[in-house]
């Protein structure tokens, strides 16, 4: 039995991870050049729905809840119920930071080198989030499940497809697609697994066990 002050410390690393994700994420698509491969399943999906981007990224980690609830339940943490309602806020004030402060008028190397910072600090943020074993984000655990029950399968290899898939699935009803997506999807995988040493520092800083 996990005690309490785990379990906070497990969530507090859990939305350090998430802090980070979404400022990577957001600072992608203020970029304009395509965003990161889930956020083209939100784009596509809301602009044939109606839906605004933070009501369709709730029905859509609320969807992939429901699969995992059916297929491995027991991967499901509190902090996988803290990520569908959180990020909302996250999205719309990243959202606003970044009308504040980044340039309109940008050369092309140094967007390139934005959307590289992009996808670092994504990455960074995801290895920290599933390495805090609070439960990450619905839509973040189905790569890390595929990772674990099929054998011989790479986390960054399930992440790569995954992330093929949010592309395709959004991109058809809408969403953008631009070199920034391309980028993304070549380094999210390989820099997952590039930071989770990084995130297991992290997680014995804060003291967590290495497993529940």
């Amino acid at each position: 039995m996990v005690s309490l002050n785990i379990w906070l410390r497990r969530l507090l690393m859990l939305l350090i991870g998430v802090v980070i994700t979404e400022f990577g994420s957001q600072l992608l698509v203020a970029l304009r050049v395509g965003a990161d491969p889930f956020m083209i399943l939100i784009q596509g999906i809301s602009r044939q729905s109606g839906l605004s981007y933070g009501q369709t990224s709730t029905a859509l980690m609320l969807l992939c809840f429901a699969a995992i609830f059916l297929l491995e339940r027991n991967s499901i943490r509190p902090g996988t119920v803290f990520c569908i309602f959180c990020l909302g806020p996250l999205v719309d004030f990243y959202a606003w930071l970044f009308s504040l402060i980044l340039p309109h008028d940008r050369s092309l190397p140094i967007t390139v080198l934005l959307i590289v910072l992009a996808c670092v600090i994504v990455s960074l943020g995801l290895s920290i989030s599933v390495t805090s074993h609070a439960g990450a984000c619905s839509n973040d655990l189905i790569p890390v499940i595929a990772h674990e029950k099929l054998a011989g399968m790479q986390i960054r290899t399930a992440r790569m497809l995954w992330d093929g898939v949010c592309i395709i699935a959004g991109y058809c009803p809408g969403g953008t697609l631009g070199i920034g997506t391309v980028i993304a999807l070549t380094l999210y995988g390989p820099e997952l697994q590039f930071f989770l040493p990084v995130a297991k520092w992290l997680s014995s800083l804060l003291g967590l066990p290495a497993k529940q």
